[in-house]
């Protein structure tokens, strides 16, 4: 994969990812979906928090909201391949041999690898049967078989399909099979087009991708290995859909109750407080740390406010784009808590999806 000869990020992902100043990134190609970056670890600590708490298991609801995200992703991905589209090949054994799906794996190896979730490849393949994927190096499992189980959908164009996957060594094995269900009903395709624009945020870009420079500079690509990792941390990184993990919440809420938005702010809060003890960044002064801490989410398409005010005792914050209002306030609270050593709590004004204001207030 080619890099920049300026900055060093890949060319590819430069070329269908743009930077909005007012804290979000979205593809370029239709359908223009929300993206960010986020951590491994950050989703595996909430992930895990909610089975424990839960106390049994969550893999088939994260499966199940994540298919519907893999549907409008392949729309997204045959967009990059000049709208390259095999569900347009009759769904026949002797259309769609098995070679034809390995050289399709095998041409567009590297930007799935380019995710970030491991390298994908094909193990065996029969139109309108089943399909099996072996994924190295992956990461975030119960996203990797929701994305698999919904192109494939997609793709072979059935009701539905059943789900398998297990560990094979250090390799995910994904099996998919053709399964007579009924059809997705409208009201569960979560996935819905960005609107990013301008805003108070200004980057130093690189002149030849205009990519943020700090942005450029805290990711590095490793695509034999399909992993993205930040040299400046440490940690390994993903790039996911935003809409995906408030689909994969509002089905757990939808399963299991209210409870599950407590115990993710919980478990973010402390996720991110224990990530500003490690960096050291929260001793830094509150007029040094709350810019660099708001854009550093900005730049991995977090969101940003449109109203932020620090005081000593409380912050206050409006905002219209985060990605998850919820995790973005136990985000802030986190900050709040790393500055003054006091616990919080949040007082909720307005908590729409798309417009909330709240105060973050020691306790």
């Amino acid at each position: 994969m080619r890099l920049c000869r300026e900055c060093g990020f890949p060319r590819r992902f430069s070329r269908f990812l743009e930077w909005h100043t007012d804290g979000t990134i979205s593809s370029n190609v239709r359908p223009r979906i929300p993206l960010m970056f986020l951590e491994v670890d950050e989703w595996d600590t909430m992930y895990d928090e909610l089975a424990m708490t839960i106390g049994g298991p969550i893999e088939h609801i994260v499966v199940e909201a994540q298919k519907h995200i893999g549907m409008d992703l392949y729309d997204m991905v045959k967009g990059i391949y000049w709208n390259i589209n095999a569900k347009r090949v009759p769904n026949s054994r002797y259309l769609r041999p098995e070679w034809l799906g390995r050289l399709i794996v095998w041409g567009m190896r590297n930007d799935l690898a380019g995710l970030g979730a491991g390298r994908a490849h094909l193990e065996s393949y029969r139109a309108g049967d089943h399909l099996t994927l072996r994924f190295a190096n992956p990461c975030l499992m119960p996203l990797i078989v929701g994305n698999s189980q919904g192109i494939y959908e997609s793709i072979e164009r059935m009701p539905g399909s059943k789900a398998g996957f297990k560990m094979d060594g250090d390799d995910l094995l994904v099996y998919l099979m053709h399964a007579e269900e009924k059809p997705v009903s409208e009201d569960r395709l979560y996935l819905e087009e960005a609107h990013g624009g301008p805003g108070p945020l200004s980057y130093d870009t690189c002149p030849v991708c205009r990519v943020p420079r700090k942005m450029a500079r805290s990711l590095e690509w490793h695509i034999d290995r399909g992993e993205i990792s930040n040299p400046l941390s440490g940690k390994r990184e993903d790039m996911m859909a935003v809409q995906s993990i408030n689909a994969i919440l509002r089905e757990l809420e939808r399963e299991l109750g209210e409870e599950v938005i407590d115990i993710v702010f919980r478990a973010q809060k402390w996720y991110s407080l224990s990530r500003l003890e490690e960096t050291g960044e929260s001793k830094k002064q509150p007029e040094e740390f709350w810019p660099a801490y708001l854009e550093g989410m900005a730049l991995r398409g977090l969101g940003h406010p449109v109203e932020f005010e620090p005081l000593s005792d409380e912050v206050t914050v409006k905002i219209t784009n985060a990605y998850n209002q919820d995790l973005f306030a136990a985000r802030v609270a986190a900050g709040f808590e790393a500055l003054t050593g006091r616990a919080t709590t949040v007082e909720w004004q307005k908590r729409e999806r798309d417009d909330a204001s709240y105060t973050i207030r020691a306790s």
